[in-house]
This record gives structure tokens, C-alpha cells and sequence, in this order.
């Protein structure tokens, strides 16, 4: 009788935590579309309760501040896009086109979520965002170097080109800076985005193979 309680406990217990976290991801995602279509500065807590259809207490209790959502939404982006997938194929791909044009739709996925929230942080003053921007930009620094490291070892880079100036390339390329501007701007498609970027980055860091 007392492992059936037990049992019994341990699966209320796992599916509280699971409601938990389905109330957690569905605030940050109405904090997400609220900050795009409002902008930071207008949005509330009370808002951000409203628009997920939970009680501001609950809001609060999960995350205590905006700056804690716009955190959440920042660093679950690869999980909740499915990225993280993703990314472990172009790690362990031979071919580096492919592994390029993975990366390209990595960052169409990353900035159809996250490009203008990210250039609010940017533009924002505010100390605490800046800082938070800075961390988005060293942590995908970081990840893509793996990237020029693989194109180096693999004996591809385009000639004349060392594997920082790659970097360089890579990074700046996959800003979200360049997203805003063709796709916001100029009204390209996120796939029109996905297919040059894919294209660009493989003739600025690949030595032409063909004969």
C-alpha cells in the first residue's frame, strides 16, 4: 500500500512540474509577441498575465521582471525552435556547404524569434539589456568558432583566409542586423533571407572545389 501512495506522489508530483512548465513557456511566449508588437518599454506584467490568460501572482512568482523573461525568451530560443537539433547535424556533417546552409536556416529560425527583441536590447540605454545583448552576441561568437574550425581542419577555407577573419565573416553575416534589414526593411521572405545568407556565407568562406 505505501509504494502505490509513493507511485501515486511521484506521478502528481512530475505532472505539477510539467503543468509548471507548460504555464512558464506560455507566458514567455506571450511576453515574446507583446514585446514585438508593443515594444518592451509598453508592455506590463499585467499585460504579459492577460495575454497568457494566468494570474499576474503567477506571472511574478515565475519570473519576477521583465528583464527575467526577456531572458527566458533569449536562452530557450534553440529548445523551443528546435535548433538544438539542428545544430548537433551541422556539427557532425563532412560537408561544408551543408553544414553552412544549416547554419543559415539556424539563423533565419533564431531571428524570426528574436531579431526585434534583441535590437530593442541593443538600442534600449538600459545597462542591464546592453548587457544581456553583449551575452547573445559573445555566446554565438563562441558557437559559430567551432564552425571555422571545422572549415579550417577540413582544408576549405577560401584561400588567403585564416580561420579568424572566417570568423569574422561568419559572425557578422549572421547578425541579426542584416535579418531586420532585408526582412523587415525591405520585405524579403524569411526563406529569401535563409537561401542568400546560405549562398553568401558559402562563396565569402569556401574554396571553390570544382576543377
Amino acid at each position: 500500500m505505501d509504494e502505490v501512495v509513493k507511485r501515486r506522489r511521484a506521478y502528481a508530483s512530475r505532472l505539477r512540474a510539467a503543468q509548471a512548465q507548460q504555464t512558464r513557456r506560455r507566458v514567455a511566449e506571450a511576453a515574446r509577441s507583446l514585446f514585438l508588437t508593443r515594444g518592451y518599454t509598453a508592455v506590463t506584467m499585467a499585460d504579459i498575465a492577460d495575454e497568457a490568460d494566468v494570474a499576474y501572482q503567477t506571472v511574478y512568482a515565475a519570473f519576477g521582471s521583465k528583464l527575467s523573461l526577456t531572458r527566458e525568451i533569449i536562452w530557450t530560443t534553440f529548445e523551443v525552435a528546435g535548433i538544438d537539433e539542428l545544430l548537433d547535424v551541422a556539427k557532425v556533417s563532412s560537408d561544408p556547404e551543408g553544414g553552412l546552409r544549416s547554419g543559415a536556416r539556424i539563423t533565419r529560425l533564431v531571428n524570426e524569434r528574436l531579431a526585434g527583441l534583441l535590437r530593442f536590447l541593443q538600442e534600449s540605454g538600459d545597462p542591464d539589456l546592453l548587457a544581456e545583448h553583449r551575452k547573445v552576441q559573445t555566446r554565438r561568437r563562441e558557437q559559430q568558432s567551432e564552425i571555422a574550425d571545422q572549415l579550417l581542419e577540413a582544408g576549405r577555407l577560401r584561400e588567403g583566409l585564416t580561420r579568424d577573419h572566417a570568423l569574422d565573416i561568419l559572425w557578422v553575416l549572421t547578425g541579426s542586423h542584416i535579418y531586420e534589414d532585408l526582412v523587415t526593411g525591405v520585405g524579403w521572405t524569411p526563406n529569401q533571407y535563409e537561401i542568400w545568407l546560405g549562398d553568401t556565407l558559402i562563396s565569402q568562406l569556401i574554396a571553390d572545389s570544382r576543377p
